[in-house]
């Protein structure tokens, strides 16, 4: 049974493979651990949507911000790489490729709003997250 008070109930289905259902629009999707971890690796890991997660928050933000300010960044898009050990994940690398020229007058602006998504935020102090932009 479902308590509508969480947005989202995972499951075990076994074979180290979880699926998640946003409980709002019953969309279902699935996570595999890597294959260093003896998982099937058919569908992202839990560290490769943590990276997705940080990358579509930083550019949802970017959006809305520039958004207001009259700019439409249709075709930003993010790269994310989860490095991972055995430790756990290590660093998020992100590579932002922007639809704008490098000297646009919101370039600043935009830059450091990144930084200040919430997702960002509720990482571990410790975790690397470099940023690579690439302007046209």
């Amino acid at each position: 049974m479902t308590d509508h008070y969480y947005t989202s109930e995972t499951e075990n289905v076994g074979q180290f493979r979880c699926e998640t259902t946003f409980i709002p629009s019953n969309v279902t999707f699935s996570t595999d651990l890597p294959a260093s971890f003896e998982g099937r690796a058919e569908f992202p890991s839990p560290g490769v949507l943590l990276g997705s997660t940080l990358a579509s928050c930083m550019m949802s933000l970017v959006s809305v911000v520039a958004a207001r300010k009259g700019v439409d960044l249709k075709g930003m898009r993010v790269l994310a790489r989860a490095a991972e050990s055995s430790k756990g994940i290590e660093k998020i690398e992100l590579k932002v490729i922007m639809p704008l020229e490098g000297s646009h007058p919101l370039r600043a602006m935009l830059e450091k709003t990144a930084l200040s998504c919430p997702v960002r935020q509720a990482l571990r102090p410790d975790l690397e997250t470099p940023i690579e932009w690439e302007w046209k």
